[in-house]
């Protein structure tokens, strides 16, 4: 069955996470990706952990069904053959540092003097432009300097980050957003275009009220933990069963709900109101009112409050661990986890795309075998296909370093 992007070519430069989980999306979406790799190490995500008989979970799941060649860029010759590429493709994600691939001669102005029509996405720390272009980036610095950190942790405690790297992840779904609207415009005007996703932009954009809030009053929001000031109970509270669960009772009805079910009612009386001054009083008192549900929750199980919860419409759930997600029911059920085969990791679990289309398949399907690319391994495909260079001239570029395979491709050649 044909996909959205059938026929879309994507030239990928990038490395590690960000722009890489841009281009995975594309090539879920149909996509041909090709990463072009330095030689020797190639992406420095093949070396990240978990590693099972030296293959790298973490590349795999950020790079299956791609394609790669590993191209010496730093030589004439290499630039030459990336330029020579550039021409056969419609997208060239890049993810270095703001004004490398200026400094290599194959930037935007370069490509687009052979092919008018790309688009051309970078995505780096703090962009092109300003006084932090150039300084180097990766998720924590770009969650630190956005303004995540600061509200992150526990009130009063030191800036924490987030586990997963939702700065790199962010960034590159604004990229692939940038490149799909830049496809649909060149089919308008027929041109293509330079785009740009900065990390830090990305972080800033989506601080929910902070700027608004800072604008109005003058002061920062700082870090409040679990906790918000639009509703009680709000925060995540332990059960009987050893188990979290975090309950958003926002407004006022919700409010009088909750705490007269748990048999509360002077709560109630004391706390009541849709008026500003009572939705105040109950921020106020918010460790105080989080306090009694506490009480009342850790003398039930998970199970209990959440079914409690369920009853009153009141927004609660499980604090969920990767190992519950895994085997979750709703997940399953939504075919968000996939369990793939591949030769060396076994039967793995990946997540699924999590844009569904109706009537038609996207992403994976279980028992689906997508491999991650060996370095250099698709260098003779690409370049004999879309270059028409012949064996000899391929051997020749092999044997001056302009081109490179992993000894597993050369074990199978």
């Amino acid at each position: 069955m044909s996909k959205p992007l059938d026929g879309i070519k994507v030239l990928d430069l990038s490395w590690v996470f960000s722009a890489p989980y841009a281009t995975l999306m594309l090539q879920d979406l149909g996509a041909e990706v090709v990463k072009v790799e330095r030689p020797g190490a190639g992406d420095r995500s093949r070396s990240i952990p978990p590693f099972k008989e030296s293959v790298s979970g973490y590349f795999y799941m950020l790079n299956r069904g791609k394609k790669s060649i590993s191209l010496n860029m730093k030589s004439e010759e290499g630039k030459q053959l990336f330029l020579d590429l550039a021409k056969e493709f419609d997208v060239i994600v890049e993810n270095f540092v703001a004004g490398t691939v200026d400094k290599l001669g194959i930037g935007y102005e370069a490509v687009k003097e052979v092919n008018p029509k790309i688009i051309y996405a970078s995505l780096n720390g703090f962009g092109s432009e300003g006084p932090y272009s150039k300084l180097p980036c990766i998720d924590g610095i770009a969650q630190a300097m956005g303004g995540l950190m600061s509200q992150n942790g526990l009130e009063g405690g030191k800036p924490l980050k987030t586990g997963p790297a939702v700065a790199d992840s962010l960034s590159g779904i604004y990229l692939t957003v940038g490149i799909l609207s830049a496809l649909l415009e060149r089919n308008k005007t027929g041109k293509g275009q330079r785009i740009e996703v900065s990390m830090m932009d990305s972080v800033f954009s989506v601080l929910e009220e902070t700027v608004i809030r800072t604008s109005m009053t003058g002061e920062p929001l700082m870090a409040r933990g679990n906790k918000d000031p639009l509703g009680a109970p709000w925060e995540a509270f332990k059960t009987s069963d050893d188990k979290w669960v975090i309950v958003c009772a926002s407004g006022n009805d919700r409010f009088i709900k909750v705490y007269h079910g748990i048999g509360r009612d002077d709560i109630v009386k004391d706390f009541e109101g849709d008026d500003i001054p009572s939705m105040e009083k109950r921020a106020v008192n918010l460790d105080y009112l989080n306090s009694i549900f506490a009480d009342w929750a850790k003398n039930r199980t998970a199970e209990q409050v959440l079914r409690f919860l369920s009853d009153l419409h009141v927004p609660a759930g499980e604090v969920k661990t990767g190992k519950d997600l895994i085997n979750d029911p709703h997940l399953l059920g939504r075919n968000m986890v996939i369990d793939v085969e591949h030769p060396v990791l076994g039967i793995v679990k990946l997540p699924n795309l999590p844009i569904k289309f109706f009537g038609r398949e996207m992403g994976l399907r279980n028992g689906d075998k997508p491999l991650e690319p060996q370095l250099g391994e698709h260098n003779k495909e690409i370049l004999h296909s879309l270059l028409g260079l012949d064996d000899s001239e391929i051997d020749s570029l092999r044997e001056k370093g302009i081109i490179y395979e992993s000894a597993f491709v050369n074990s199978k050649t």
